[in-house]
């Protein structure tokens, strides 16, 4: 009995050292999960605030009335406001005296809006209602007034009211007149003073929309300056000016293209890159005018002087660097706002963020994101670098162990949301490209009112050897008469005495966008052949094109810079038939080619004037260059001057 006694305890002896095991591996994983639950709560849930300082909010002040928060707003509003804006030189003013509330605002953001312009919104009565021509078209299709024997005269295709619209709208960006359209009568009737007000109101020494918040619209959204309401005035003054030079009064067309450009260089000078964009969009509207549209009532050389002359006067065109401060602190505003805890990622942004997003904005460092968001908008001002933002993936669940590398993830997001710093560069580039093409444009048409004929491609001595180019002979057209009055043209344009200007910088032959072209090059081309606007030693007369070659191409984008002054390296008739250069067509890059360092367009000059992008899927390239269709391009088309699209 003792034995099996001492076996009983001797067992019991071995089965503490078990037990003792078992109760530190249990202390010991309570522990650990207690470092674990304490770790996630560190990461995911405790938010340190943020503070104020240079390198976290940029500025320290102003600050808001609680004294914790830098206030954003009221420094871009100190850094960007005119000091009239309150004063009747805004032209703005105006636009809210007569039309009251825009139909982008809403009561509040009205209210905000009047009191920074010094009205008082309570006591604005509105006497001018505006409606955009294509919602007065949409309304008339909708209506018992709807004229059913004009579907008589469109396409079969076409012959419905939803169809009849979609070819009126068209029509609307083309010469036009009450005969074509005879609906648009009330239209112009009830909505032309208010283009008139508009065309007073960009007149003014400033035209700027305060800026304005609404607590119940998303953050982003609600420092938008009515953009809706801009474009749809732009597009009324597009369709009137159309309506003028449709029939013959060009001098109240050209009123309403300045009004258009003037309209855009003024919103263009807003705090951000959007209202930077908008600005282009307008201007874009504004040459796409043609003031030449109407071959039955071409303009005059006075008409065509003082076009120029009034492109010369526009307000000086807003800059990049304008932005930079102001969107800089709109994304820290941002960072700011959602480190408050008082509003979420849907009410700055606009849009739920992905799960895997929401677990990284828990518990972020708002220090550490905001560090590195300046960090970056710093690297992408100096460098012109592009945001780096990973992919969400497995190494989403690695950051999100390391507060700060998911703090540094986050500022890389959200300032992806403002990284547009190429897409901004390349549309100012584009529009620079623009006006440069316009004011080349109008200009061969100011050389062939008062010479009879456009320029030659280039011009010739006696025995027929190429003198100087079309570029050297309009330069008296483009502000350049000191420059043309140096230039022997009796002599090559390689002679000792000429070559001296071979590296004249003369920005306006010269896209921006372009990579590879410097001073003394030029972008710019014209399409030398039997069949198009241009030959060599002497110019051709627009009378002898036909009745649909009111927007022949006269000037075009060429892939390769060549010397400005050089004369035979013009782009032939069946090079430019082959269609424009695009990396999806397979067409080689050559200097001979019709494209441009654009995305996937060409900006192209016509003979009425205007200036549109053109892209290859437009023009029907074909692969192997063949011409031998029945039915020429649009390309083709458009160089020959037999337009007929336009036409139903």
């Amino acid at each position: 009995m003792n034995k099996d006694r001492s076996t009983a305890v001797a067992g019991e002896e071995r089965l503490l050292p078990e037990e003792r095991n078992r109760r530190t591996l249990w202390i010991c994983g309570g522990i650990v999960f207690a470092l674990l639950v304490g770790a996630a709560y560190v990461n995911l849930a405790h938010s340190p605030a943020l503070r104020i300082s240079k390198e976290t909010t940029y500025i320290t002040e102003p600050l808001k009335s609680d004294g914790k928060q830098v206030d954003f707003i009221a420094a871009i509003r100190q850094a960007t406001y005119p000091p009239n804006i309150a004063t009747d030189e805004n032209g703005y003013r105006l636009i809210v005296e007569h039309l009251g509330m825009s139909p982008d605002d809403t009561p509040a953001r009205f209210a905000s809006v009047c009191e920074q312009l010094g009205l008082d919104a309570a006591t604005i009565r509105p006497d001018m209602t505006y409606q955009e021509p294509w919602d007065f078209l949409k309304a008339y299709a909708s209506s018992a007034k709807f004229d059913e024997s004009l579907l008589d005269a469109l396409p079969p295709d076409d012959r419905s009211r939803d169809g009849a619209i979609a070819v009126f709208e068209v029509k609307l960006t083309w010469p036009w007149t009450l005969e074509e359209l005879p609906m648009m009568a009330p239209w112009l009737e009830q909505n032309g003073p208010v283009l008139d007000l508009i065309g007073q109101a960009v007149r003014k020494p400033v035209f700027h929309i305060p800026l304005a918040e609404d607590d119940n619209e998303p953050l982003i959204t609600a420092l938008l300056p009515n953009p809706q309401q801009i474009r749809a005035f732009a597009r009324g003054l597009s369709a009137r000016a159309n309506h003028r030079v449709g029939t013959g009064d060009l001098d109240g067309a050209i009123d309403d293209i300045v009004t258009c450009h003037r309209l855009g260089r003024h919103v263009a000078r807003g705090a951000f890159y959007i209202d930077l964009l908008v600005g282009i969009s307008l201007e874009g509207i504004g040459e796409a005018i043609g003031i030449a549209g109407s071959l039955e009532h071409p303009p005059t050389k006075e008409h065509l002087k003082r076009l120029l002359a009034e492109m010369d006067r526009l307000p000086p065109a807003a800059t990049i660097e304008d932005k930079t401060l102001p969107e800089r602190l709109n994304g820290l505003n941002v960072i700011q706002t959602l480190a408050s805890g008082k509003t979420s990622w849907d009410d700055c942004f606009g849009y739920s963020p992905p799960p895997a997003l929401r677990l990284l904005i828990a518990g972020v460092d708002w220090n550490v994101t905001a560090r590195r968001f300046n960090e970056l908008y710093d690297e992408a001002l100096t460098t012109g670098a592009r945001s780096r933002i990973r992919p969400f993936d497995w190494r989403v669940l690695v950051s999100l162990l390391s507060k700060r590398e998911k703090s540094r993830r986050l500022a890389e997001i959200v300032f992806g949301e403002w990284n547009a710093h190429d897409a901004i560069h390349e549309a100012v580039h584009r529009n620079t490209c623009s006006h440069h093409i316009q004011r080349i444009t109008l200009a061969m048409l100011l050389y062939e009112r008062e010479h009879g004929a456009l320029p030659p491609a280039w011009s010739v001595d006696a025995k027929g050897n190429p003198l100087h180019s079309w570029r050297v002979l309009l330069l008296p057209y483009l502000g350049h008469e000191a420059l043309y009055d140096k230039i022997h043209l009796d002599e090559p344009w390689d002679s000792e005495h000429n070559r001296q200007f071979h590296g004249e910088d003369m920005v306006v032959y010269r896209c921006p966008s372009d990579p590879v072209a410097g001073s003394g090059q030029t972008t710019y081309s014209v399409v030398v052949g039997p069949d198009v606007a241009f030959q060599a030693g002497q110019g051709k007369r627009l009378a002898d094109f036909g009745p649909h070659s009111d927007d022949m191409i006269l000037l075009v984008e060429r892939l390769g810079p060549v010397g400005w002054m050089e004369p035979t390296r013009e782009i032939s008739q069946a090079d430019a038939d082959r269609g424009m250069h695009e990396m999806e067509t397979g067409l080689p890059t050559s200097s001979k080619c019709i494209g441009s360092h654009h995305r996937s367009v060409a900006n192209i000059g016509f003979r009425n004037g205007a200036v549109q992008s053109l892209s290859p899927i437009g023009c029907d390239y074909s692969p192997d260059g063949s011409s031998g269709k029945s039915v020429l391009t649009r390309l083709q088309k458009l160089l020959r001057g037999i337009n007929t699209e336009k036409d139903y």
